[in-house]
């Protein structure tokens, strides 16, 4: 299996990964992903072994394709592989094809690339597959293409919704970490975990309106909050920390704290995930937590967008996504903002009543 993506499609291979292992027990399964995403699978019994991988991303066509064979042979030696998956739905402007045909794999399967988005140097890379699935002209939630690459390979597909996939991410020692640095009280009452980042500011819902909703939900009992992130969120984590430990909701600020494998066994302890469209509402999902999400996408805006929820949203059985209903001014079929803009119709008290739901919604 071959991935070029980041945290969230890399984590959803869970999905396929599955029943991959369930068609094919006996079956020698490596996972070629980058460094970052790479930390979240080191305690996975599904995968015999993670492969790291960097993309050469310098030089002429001619550099890169040469240099990328020999990652290939440092990385695969001479074995060869049976079959070689590329479960990328979207265009690549990475050269992982060219690393697929030079692993020696007798079938290369994938999505047919998207010429018209694609680096030029790249050439034509359907010739780089032995077996070619169509896009298809509809959009549709990342796991809902990996079921179709199952699909195309006779696979016996169980519902990730129905089934916490998540829960090999990680490990007693992961746990027995998050649930030191978290100290929750003896009481915590809802707890709810907050993936406060994203990959860039407009997808970040504002800290001010993520303890508005908190606030709200308080009024009902005691609330507890993981606010979980990485470094580069440590400044938003702080400041909503400060929030709500000032109106007596207790804040365990994790930002920055934990890895991605024991971030996601704090996500498996909460009732409820609220985040962004990121990395960990995909954790969350592969966890079947009831989670709800805020994106920048306008309801009224282009399904095909990179944010829109109709392909990266929550895949858990219980999920709701909050969104403005229209776009702010200046954006149309997405947000074009490089700073919280479009996000910034979304009301907390919605939020509030959408957590309410999907609690609700789990309970029964």
């Amino acid at each position: 299996m071959l991935r070029s993506d980041e945290i969230g499609d890399t984590v959803a291979t869970l999905a396929l990964l599955a029943p991959i292992r369930a068609q094919w027990p006996d079956a020698a399964i490596h996972l070629l992903v980058k460094p970052g995403p790479a930390t979240v699978f080191h305690a996975i019994t599904t995968i015999d072994r993670i492969i790291p991988w960097t993309p050469i991303g310098e030089g002429s066509a001619l550099k890169r394709q040469v240099l990328t064979a020999r990652q290939a042979v440092r990385r695969f030696g001479l074995r060869g592989y049976d079959l070689a998956v590329l479960p990328r739905w979207d265009f690549d402007d990475t050269p992982i094809r060219y690393l697929a045909a030079a692993s020696r794999a007798r079938s290369v399967v994938g999505f047919a690339p998207v010429p018209e988005r694609e680096p030029v140097w790249l050439g034509d890379q359907s010739q780089l597959l032995t077996d070619v699935i169509p896009r298809g002209d509809a959009p549709l939630l990342s796991v809902q293409q990996l079921e179709r690459i199952g699909q195309y390979l006779g696979l016996t597909w169980s519902d990730p919704a129905d089934q916490p996939v998540g829960r090999e991410l990680f490990d007693v020692e992961d746990e027995r970490r998050a649930t030191e640095l978290a100290a929750l009280p003896p009481a915590p009452g809802l707890v709810v975990g907050i993936g406060i980042g994203a990959r860039n500011a407009k997808r970040q819902w504002p800290v001010s309106e993520i303890a508005s909703a908190l606030f709200q939900l308080s009024a009902a009992g005691p609330v507890s909050a993981q606010i979980l992130g990485g470094e580069v969120d440590t400044e938003r984590a702080k400041e909503l920390a400060g929030l709500l430990r000032e109106r007596g909701v207790y804040a365990a600020d994790l930002a920055g704290a934990l890895t991605l494998s024991e971030s996601a066994a704090a996500i498996s302890t909460c009732a409820v995930f609220l985040g962004n469209d990121s990395g960990l509402q995909h954790i969350a999902s592969s966890l079947n937590i009831p989670t709800v999400v805020v994106t920048c996408h306008p309801a009224t805006g282009s399904p095909w967008s990179d944010n829109a929820p109709e392909r990266f949203g929550p895949w858990s059985q219980r999920a709701a996504v909050l969104q403005p209903a229209q776009p702010a001014d200046g954006c149309a079929d997405e947000c074009l903002a490089d700073e919280p803009h479009c996000i910034t119709a979304v009301r907390a008290s919605d939020v509030a009543t959408a957590i309410n739901n999907v609690l609700s919604s789990a309970a029964g």
